[in-house]
């Protein structure tokens, strides 16, 4: 690929690509000169090309060379493909792609787009192409191609290009029939020569025009006068051949432009609009504002803009600190005054994110709230911003919604502030408000980076703490203004005087005296002034008016208690007015008056048709009603005097009294007939209409557990509702929360309900029905959040009958759903939780590391190899071959690379693409490993540090020793440390020696730190071995463990040499979680401890196999652990772990006890399984090397067959002749005659032969023959053909193209069998002497991939064979589908044809046929439904089976069981059907998906059980298909 041109700003790639005999300049020249090279000369200086990068791709069709050439169009496209994914200047970004191809160039240009279209890792690629311009290219061949050809024989030369450019060659109509399938999203050009070409003393059309032309719908034809070589060189740029070339191109340009800006708006509304769910930004930032600009009147808070202080702050003036805090009195006016700094901001065209926090908006008190909000609202004005958190969501990263230091790391340091982006404006209303506000200086503001070009204005009132907290920043960093009674004051009278001009006065005197009178009283409290015109205006007479004026006290709480006092005096409405001030007050946000008239109908039994108009009756001095409809208090002020005053009146509120009230109401509507489940969950229950809910359902599922929480404990009806509610309307309540697409109010429903319980067991008897119930179900929310929340996100309604089916028998969710109402399984053993989420074997291996990336767990093993598995499902992902014991394992943080360390060895890798990017010689005796941004850090035993900078293509750094002393700077200790942790955030090195303390060294001034360690009784520090430590990865959070070998756990401050807590533990590996809060250790016994970082809080602890612990690694998200011991590694989820994450608000209170967890400890797992359905039963093949069998109906182990002494790899049957044969990972072979009885059940006895494969590969297929009596055994070097009675009778070797060859048998013929080889060919062998009996070419493109499974089945009467592809030697998750036509594999040896593996050319096994003659080559077999199954290959992880009349039944992307009708695919709309959901943990450490299908009964192995998914494939939910690029 050759660059010819780049703008500045390229916005689109034109490539061209020459056709035989050209070159990737020659072809677009006219002469030999520079100046008719148009792509390059011309082009470029056209403005309308402005934005046009050019390139030109050559490769070597010059038929004149000597020599033979074994390349054609397929080879060629594939080279074309490969310069495409892998030019620095294509593969890095989004530009609509354009090719050009002058004759087979345009060939070349299908082909190469086939190959993509065909391959799941090009989708990003062909989605770019929007145009191909074909200039006389042969879309069926062309008679000049035969006269090239006889002249190359009669030369003895060969271009097998030459060849596939004939008419009707089999290269072009298989590109052709493909291509049509494909072709529909792409506009097309066809330009065709319309004079014959000289060629000596003869002349013709090469390509003649019905060849030139591809004749589809939307194809733009268009002839040129011009022949086969003209037809792309011109002389001027006043050729007329050129200027309709170019006005096409120019044409196609300005509709990119114009679709590119329609869909970069589309772009951004949908990136805008994953991120608002992705940061969970669920309100409009605008309706804050909009509130406050309506409050605000004409010509007021102008006093702003002469300050010097915010002039300066609001024109980023240099030396001036970037926050600026506004503070005053309560109803100052301070959130009007932000409104209008916004708003001044925004006429200047400035970027500008601002936030409200709100007392009566629970949503709108924590500070992460704040700093998700304003990360979406920088989103919304900036795009490199919006990118840079749309590539973080893509990711996967998650977010720890409430916690606010994980918001700021993972939003900001790591995210936001490293786009570019210009001075951009933060404003932030009522930060004393926040809950959590300490938080925002010292995690936030005091480690917010100089060089972010960002300016923040607070506004809160004047508090001690606030004052304090500022001032800790220094004051380089703030600066202060205070909103005195003066700067409000004009604006004040302002108000005053224009609300007074509706006040019944005498005359302008009087009016002057009145405002003189409030002006006097005022204070500068808006929110005053604004209460005295209220009962100003309900006066009826001046002298009113004025006893009014002297009897209203001067601060709020008087004022308050005055408007209560009169409210008393009211004769009707007090009990409507107090619910109102209730709801009002305590809701965890401001109900809409739709929400609030839904909730008083419970609360008080009752309708109110003129809500808002009683509202304002009532209610109107404290209670108002913004523009977005929603009821809120007046002011914070109003709430607090309401909830927190002694007030002895009839409307002051009791905080508990109010919490019961409204879960009391929320309890009665969730219990009531509207959240009634429904009755069946059978067949279409999926699609099932939403029935219309009440406006206050949303706010009483999302806020019931809040206020129960905070309830009386000891209210009796509240307890029985709470009981009526969790026998049956719990579902639906989880139904209604799914739906909003958010499952953390399930943890948050669990923690509060175990609050509740925690209270009320003081009064209420623990051992009750209802306490029990409650106790379950703080379990199962708890689980179903963790295990079920992407099934509950994809179908909300799965918890009706899917989700509790995979719950344990005991579990409180099952037993709730009821038997009639719940998917039927049966052989599943386990009746509880199990926190282990998998147990992953390596057999005969060791694990000896382990390690979390975002969204990738990384297990090393002593045997060299690196396992990759998905984080989540925990299902094999990919496999790194180290090359030796694997010793460290570490990843870098924002990117995708991972370091493995041995003793002699380490390289890193990048994850994306599995490749090895550097590799270094280890240093001796290495004990830890760390990444500093770019750099690679290892420490070793000998006392020095050694890095490589990946950036500087890994570069070793100079050698950095450290000592004990700091003494001799560039001199190592001569000790031999037990410990070592390098802390990157904290640039700290922590040593352990043995009878020292703990060393400490500074690694950003390479210096000597200091000493730390537990305290002895006399003060000493103690010198005891230690055995563990670690940092707290927190930057703000100075803390180090360390566990000793006498047992202590010690939490130090090793900055000041504190010991803050110690205790027994006995602990002898430990580690943190990535946010800071949780710590880890490994007991010897095999237990694991989790602890609270900051306080060694004990949380949880599980005990599983009694094995020695070697090393702990947390999740990126903290929500997972994984432990390695022996050949085991462990993945825990701990169900304290995602309650941990969730904070319960100021006022909750929160759980202290232990929680034990559950281990199951079972270590066998099924590893192979095949079906005897005459005899009802399926045998399974397990990882201890034993043969058993189940029963189909029951899933029940009926019997032990028989012993390998290894995991099975291989078993399958003889159906006809009652036997069964098992492979092992050894080689071993059993075949044994099965026998049933009544008395004896299933036996296997009779051994027919027992042997061993000695060929030096594994055996990966062994196909059995009924009718001839034998076998094949397959690996990836060679095929094996065995008799029954164990005789080897043939060997093939494949050593010259290993790979994965599968072979299955003929479906017309039972004494026949295919062998199908990717990209090759099927060929058909005789059972009997495997003599090769016809031969088809395969035309599937299997570059990087390999053969999973193959499938044949009969479609009617058609013969069918189902190819799934995955990544060779990667990945197992299915990339790719195709279905072939098997009648094409005929046993005719009439038909037969031979095919060259290393060309895949056809060659006919008669005689040649004579050049001059007309022959049509030999059909290919070309795969069916092309599009449809490249649709359906994407939402593929694994195929399970596929029944003789039933439909293909695979498990999706997102563990979903679905089901598909092959023969439904050809339809105009095509959909496939969503069935059930399998929890991740089922298939965790497995690399394959073992199972199988019976009618309409799916099996799934699980550990060592079968479960047997009763009429799972009845459950339907129908999913459409979108197929791209479809013709019809």
């Amino acid at each position: 690929m050759n660059l010819l041109h780049c703008p500045s700003e390229p916005l689109i790639d034109f490539i061209f690509v020459h056709g035989l005999g050209g070159g990737s300049r020659k072809t677009w020249s006219k002469t030999a000169s520079v100046s008719h090279f148009w792509p390059q000369q011309w082009l470029p200086t056209d403005p309308a090309f402005e934005n046009v990068r050019v390139h030109s791709f050559g490769y070597d069709s010059d038929w004149l060379k000597g020599g033979q050439n074994c390349l054609d169009i397929h080879h060629f496209g594939k080279s074309l493909l490969g310069e495409l994914a892998t030019s620095p200047h294509l593969n890095t970004v989004d530009t609509p792609i354009v090719f050009l191809g002058h004759s087979m160039g345009g060939l070349v240009i299908k082909k190469a787009y086939l190959q993509a279209r065909q391959d799941a890792t090009y989708d990003l690629l062909t989605k770019r192409i929007h145009s191909i311009y074909f200039l006389a290219t042969p879309h069926r061949g062309s008679d000049s191609a035969k006269v090239l050809h006889n002249i190359l024989q009669f030369a003895f030369s060969s271009r097998l290009y030459v060849t596939d450019l004939k008419r009707g060659s089999i290269a072009i109509q298989s590109i052709n029939d493909e291509f049509r399938n494909y072709s529909l999203d792409i506009n097309l050009w066809s330009f065709y020569e319309t004079q014959s070409l000289k060629m000596g003393v003869f002349s013709t059309r090469i390509v003649d025009p019905d060849s030139a032309v591809l004749g589809y719908r939307g194809e733009k034809q268009i002839p040129m006068h011009a022949d086969h070589r003209s037809i792309c060189k011109f002389e001027t740029l006043t050729d007329p051949n050129y200027i309709l070339l170019r006005n096409a191109l120019a044409s196609t340009v300005s509709a990119i432009s114009e679709l590119r800006l329609k869909s970069n708006e589309t772009l951004r509304h949908s990136q805008l609009k994953d991120l608002a769910k992705y940061l969970r930004v669920s309100e409009k930032p605008e309706d804050d504002l909009t509130a406050v600009e309506d409050a605000r009147m004409s010509d007021t808070c102008q006093w702003l803009l002469a300050k010097k202080s915010y002039i300066q702050w609001s024109n980023f003036a240099t030396k001036v600190p970037r926050v600026l805090w506004l503070n005053g009195k309560p109803a100052a006016g301070k959130s009007v005054l932000t409104g209008y700094a916004i708003g001044q901001l925004q006429q200047r065209k400035a970027d500008c994110s601002y936030f409200f926090f709100r007392h009566g908006n629970k949503s709108k008190l924590r500070l992460s709230a704040c700093l998700r909000s304003l990360a979406f609202q920088m989103a919304c004005t900036d795009i490199h911003v919006r990118e840079t958190l749309s590539e973080i969501q893509k990711n996967g990263t998650m977010l720890d919604y409430d916690n606010e230091v994980t918001v700021w790391r993972r939003l900001f340091l790591s995210g936001i502030f490293h786009a570019k982006f210009p001075e951009h404006f933060w404003i932030i209303d009522a930060l004393d408000e926040c809950v959590d506000f300490a938080s925002f200086f010292g995690s936030l503001l005091a480690k917010l980076p100089e060089s972010i070009p960002l300016r923040i204005l607070i506004t809160s009132r004047d508090t001690f703490q606030l004052e304090k907290h500022f001032s800790s920043l220094g004051i380089l960093q703030f600066s202060s203004e205070n909103i005195s009674a003066a700067d409000t004051f004009p604006d004040i009278k302002h108000f005053v005087e224009t609300k007074a001009k509706s006040l019944l006065l005498k005359s302008a005197a009087h009016r002057t005296a009145l405002i003189e009178k409030i002006l006097g009283k005022s204070s500068g409290s808006f929110l005053w002034t604004a209460l005295v015109l209220g009962e100003l205006s309900n006066s009826h007479s001046e002298a009113e008016m004025n006893e009014v004026l002297d009897e209203l006290p001067r601060d709020m709480g008087p004022l308050y208690q005055r408007t209560l006092d009169s409210m008393s005096h009211g004769v009707r409405g007090k009990s409507l007015a107090k619910a109102i001030l209730i709801w009002a007050s305590t809701a965890i946000r401001p109900l809409n008056t739709e929400e609030l008239n839904g909730a008083l109908k419970i609360d008080l039994k009752d309708d109110f048709p003129r809500l808002e108009e009683s509202i304002v009756a009532l209610c109107g001095q404290l209670v108002i009603i913004d523009r977005a409809g929603r009821v809120q208090m007046v002011h914070g002020t109003a709430t607090e005097f309401l909830t927190n005053s002694d007030s002895d009146s009839e409307f002051a509120i009791n905080k508990v009294e109010a919490h019961t009230r409204i879960a009391r109401a929320c309890l009665s509507y969730l219990t009531g007939e509207e959240m009634r489940p429904p009755r069946t969950c059978r067949r279409g229950s999926a699609l099932r209409p939403a029935s219309p809910k009440a406006q206050f359902s949303l706010y009483a599922c999302e806020s019931v557990s809040y206020h129960l929480a905070r309830a009386d404990p000891f209210a009796k009806d509240l307890l029985i509702l709470v009981d009526s509610f969790l026998k049956s309307n719990i579902l639906s309540w989880i139904e209604a929360v799914a739906k909003t697409q958010n499952v953390s109010p399930l943890i948050d429903g669990a923690r509060h309900l175990g609050m509740y319980l925690s209270s009320s067991s003081a009064e209420w008897s623990s051992v009750g029905p209802e306490k029990q119930r409650i106790k379950g179900w703080t379990t199962d929310l708890t689980r179903i959040a963790a295990k079920f929340s992407d099934a509950l996100i994809t179908s909300p309604s799965a918890i009706y009958s899917i989700i509790p089916a995979f719950c344990p028998s005991e579990s409180t969710v099952f037993r709730t759903a009821g038997p009639r109402r719940r998917l039927a399984i049966v052989g599943l053993s386990p009746a509880q939780w199990d926190d282990r989420l998998s147990s992953i074997s390596f057999h005969g291996d060791r694990a000896t590391a382990v390690c979390f990336g975002d969204g990738v767990l990384a297990v090393g093993l002593r045997s060299g190899t690196v396992v990759l598995y998905h984080a989540v499902s925990c299902q094999e992902h990919n496999f790194l071959a180290h090359g030796e014991s694997v010793r460290f394992l570490q990843f870098a943080s924002k990117s995708n690379l991972m370091a493995s360390c041995g003793w002699k060895m380490i390289r890193v890798w990048d994850l994306c693409s599995g490749d090895m990017t550097h590799s270094f010689q280890a240093p001796p005796q290495v004990v830890d490993l760390a990444f500093d941004a770019s750099l690679l850090i290892v420490a070793t035993l000998k006392n020095y540090l050694v890095s490589w900078d990946l950036d500087r293509e890994g570069s070793r750094q100079p050698e950095r020793p450290w000592n004990e002393s700091g003494k001799h700077m560039n001199t190592p200790s001569h000790r031999a440390p037990c410990v070592v942790s390098i802390s990157v955030s904290h640039k700290m090195l922590a040593v352990a020696y043995i009878g020292q303390p703990i060393m400490l060294w500074d690694l950003a001034e390479d210096s000597y730190y200091g000493s730390c360690g537990k305290k002895q009784p006399n003060g000493e520090t103690s010198t005891f071995r230690i055995t563990g430590l670690v940092f707290n990865p927190d930057r703000n959070t100075g803390l180090l463990a360390a566990s000793y070998l006498d047992g202590q756990l010690a939490l130090l401050d090793p900055f000041d040499d504190q010991e803050l807590e110690s205790f027994r533990a006995n602990l002898q590996t430990l580690t943190a979680s990535p946010d800071g809060r949780l710590l880890a250790g490994g007991v010897g016994s095999g237990t694991i401890h989790v602890y609270e970082f900051d306080s060694l809080r004990l949380l949880y602890r599980v005990k599983s196999f009694d094995i020695y612990i070697t090393q702990l690694a947390f999740s990126t998200d903290g929500l997972r652990l994984a432990d390695i011991r022996g050949s085991l590694c462990n993945v825990w989820e701990p169900k304290i772990l995602p309650w941990n994450s969730v904070n319960v608000g100021t006022s909750g209170r929160s759980l202290t006890s232990i929680v034990d967890g559950v281990a199951s400890d079972t270590e066998i797992k099924i590893s192979a399984m095949v079906l005897h359905q005459e005899g009802g039963v399926v045998f399974c093949g397990k990882d201890d090397g034993s043969v058993a069998v189940y029963e189909i109906r029951s899933g029940i182990q009926v019997q032990t067959l028989y012993r390998h002494k290894v995991l099975v790899r291989i078993i399958t049957c003889w159906h006809r002749n009652w036997i069964i044969m098992s492979v092992d990972i050894s080689n071993n072979i059993i075949a044994r005659r099965l026998k049933k009885t009544q008395t004896e059940g299933w036996t296997a006895e009779e051994t027919l032969f027992q042997s061993r494969l000695e060929c030096g590969a594994a055996i990966i297929q062994a196909l059995p023959g009924e009718a001839a009596g034998n076998f094949i055994l397959s690996t990836r070097q060679s095929d094996h053909l065995w008799s029954i009675d164990g005789h080897l009778k043939k060997t093939r070797d494949c050593s010259d193209r290993p790979g994965v060859r599968k072979w299955v048998q003929h479906q017309q013929s039972p004494l026949h069998v295919m062998c199908i080889e990717l990209g090759v060919a099927v060929r058909v062998y005789a059972w009997s002497d495997w003599s090769e009996v016809a031969s088809v070419p395969l035309d599937v493109d299997g570059f990087g991939l390999e053969l999973k499974s193959v499938i044949p089945y009969m479609s009617g009467l058609n013969p069918r064979v189902l190819l799934e592809l995955s990544e060779r030697d990667g990945s197992a998750y299915t990339r790719g589908l195709h279905l072939l036509d098997a009648a094409d594999f005929s046993t005719d040896a009439k038909s037969a044809k031979k095919v060259d593996p290393s060309t895949t050319t056809v060659i006919e096994e008669t005689n040649p046929t004579p050049p001059e003659e007309d022959v049509t080559a030999p059909a290919v077999s070309v795969p069916l439904l092309g599009p449809q199954l490249a649709a359906l290959a994407h939402r593929v992880s694994h195929i399970i089976g596929l029944s003789p009349a039933g439909p293909l039944v695979f498990l999706d992307r997102s563990s979903w069981v679905c089901s598909v009708d092959l023969a439904d695919l050809d339809r105009v709309s095509i959909s496939y059907a969503r069935h059930f959901f399998v929890p991740y943990d089922w298939f965790s450490g497995a690399r394959n998906v073992i199972g199988a299908v019976v009618r309409r009964d799916v099996l799934l192995a699980r550990n060592d059980d079968v479960a047997v998914v009763k009429a799972g494939l009845d459950f339907v939910e129908t999913v459409a298909l979108e197929v791209d690029g479809r013709e019809g």
